[in-house]
């Protein structure tokens, strides 16, 4: 993730965003696709169709934990910075900086890397492709700059690191004062989550 953010700041000069601008005009202009509307869920999608097809009680609760920790973490983070900083986007358009797609998009390949790469390592390099082929679609819809895509990754990644530290903390304090129970809801462009909480 550092690496990714590092090379994101290297990237907002202004040479590189003009590069890419002119790569743009001379190859992708009039270029438009929905697809990383869609493709940014993909890599989560993945993680919890393999979850269906290989149930595991045990750690359904934990799995649903971490993601409703880094989701919260990354777009906290996203949107926070999106907010403050307020830079426009390559077509004119404000809220350019980070990327909230690539940040989802990474986040899910990370979190699928983590729970399944052990076990199944090519659905690492399947995660990490949608992700990467998300971010280069949001910059040939002059939606992103390389910066805004770079920076959305590492979010993306260390939010799901994040996850998996403070999960186990955070589920020890909560078990000894609550019972609950948590169903995801997946939608076509949204996540949610029902809770049955018990207090004792």
């Amino acid at each position: 993730p550092s690496t990714l953010v590092g090379l994101g700041i290297v990237s907002s000069s202004q040479g590189i965003k003009d590069f890419r601008a002119d790569v743009y005009a001379h190859s992708f202009t009039g270029f438009h696709t929905n697809a990383d509307d869609f493709l940014q869920y993909t890599p989560t999608l993945l993680n919890i169709g393999l979850s269906v097809a290989n149930p595991n009680p045990q750690t359904r609760n934990a799995k649903i934990g971490r993601f409703v920790i880094g989701t919260i973490t990354y777009a906290v983070i996203t949107q926070g910075l999106k907010r403050t900083l307020d830079l426009n986007r390559p077509n004119g358009a404000e809220h350019s900086f980070p990327s909230g797609h690539s940040a989802t998009a990474f986040f899910g390949a990370h979190m699928l890397a983590k729970e399944c790469g052990a076990e199944k390592p090519w659905i690492v390099y399947a995660g990490y492709g949608l992700a990467t082929t998300t971010g280069m679609l949001r910059m040939a819809n002059n939606q992103h700059w390389l910066s805004d895509v770079l920076v959305g990754a590492g979010i993306g990644i260390s939010a799901a690191e994040l996850s998996y530290y403070l999960y186990p903390k955070l589920a020890d304090t909560w078990n000894k004062k609550h019972a609950f129970q948590v169903n995801p809801i997946i939608g076509n462009q949204f996540y949610a989550l029902q809770m049955n909480i018990s207090l004792n």
